[in-house]
């Protein structure tokens, strides 16, 4: 029979965002926020990390729990949760097709309903659903402290595997991305051993905006290019910006381009050249798909 060691920590509830950053400005590194749980009390379980205090952010949904448009920007509150997306008007809408996407193959109802925005994208961890797609529409990130508000894109958020752009002393309040146009579309695709699994082989996102049958703008993200945290494929975004669209100019970008950008790692579930292959095919699947829903009526 195996021992289980539970490792003791303190858990402070704030009455208010105000009282939180009061309790980050005194205690910095010694409090630990948390959202939903669903990623940081496994860490803690296993042994992975130890933290001394627990800030709970829970109490503080009622200010930080909203989906809205305003001044030209899409504006997710940190702690709304996966369920309230798949409830709201974002995934009707066939610009922000990509999240219905996410959802779909989000873990398990019960997590969906704890699993939140700011902490999907704040543990910094390389498979990031919401954080993949996020970066094909160019996210920002709203950081809060005693000091004042600091917005960082999304792309500089992340420095290492569970590693990111954050002070001691702030917490994620919002990300927020720019109205997209009428002519594009965004998709998703995650492949895993079954659906609902909480991680995944590949994680591939796409942007992409027509002009006619030309590519206008595309933008595309993987769980990883070649470091540990989700990334942007620029050269291949940069090869196929302004060009036809067409299976030819796909088929060169992912078999010239991306390779020449990404760097595959081989582990214990898959090889490095199967997850490149693996890329190349759910890259071009992505993008059809965008273009699908851009071409729907």
């Amino acid at each position: 029979m195996s021992t289980i060691f539970i490792h003791r920590f303190d858990v402070v509830q704030p009455s208010s965002l105000e009282e939180a950053l009061k309790i980050l400005a005194e205690e910095g590194e010694s409090v630990t926020p948390m959202a939903g749980g669903t990623d940081v009390m496994i860490l803690i379980r296993d042994g992975v990390i130890k933290v001394k205090k627990i800030l709970d952010l829970w109490p503080l949904r009622s200010q930080l729990s909203y989906i809205k448009r305003e001044d030209g920007y899409v504006k997710i509150g940190a702690l709304t949760t996966v369920t309230e997306l798949e409830k709201s008007w974002l995934v009707n809408d066939k610009r922000y097709a990509g999240f219905r996407d996410v959802i779909i193959g989000f873990a398990t109802p019960y997590l969906r309903s704890l699993a939140t925005v700011g902490g999907n994208i704040g543990t910094g961890h390389p498979l990031s659903d919401i954080g993949v797609l996020l970066l094909t529409l160019d996210a920002e990130v709203v950081l809060l402290s005693a000091d004042g508000e600091r917005i960082v894109p999304l792309k500089e958020f992340y420095l290492g595997k569970r590693k990111i752009n954050r002070k001691p002393n702030e917490l994620i309040t919002e990300v927020r991305f720019k109205e997209a146009p009428g002519n594009s579309s965004t998709a998703f695709i995650k492949f895993d051993r079954r659906r609902g699994h909480s991680m995944g082989y590949v994680l591939v996102a796409a942007y992409l905006a027509l002009k006619g049958n030309v590519i206008e703008d595309v933008k595309i993200a993987f769980d990883s290019i070649g470091r540990p945290y989700p990334e942007r494929a620029v050269k291949t975004e940069s090869f196929l910006k302004g060009k036809e669209f067409s299976l030819e100019n796909i088929r060169k970008a992912y078999n010239e381009v991306l390779p020449t950008e990404m760097s595959r790692i081989s582990d214990y579930r898959a090889s490095a050249e199967y997850r490149l292959d693996l890329s190349k095919v759910l890259m071009k699947r992505a993008l059809l798909r965008a273009k699908e829903r851009i071409e729907s009526r």
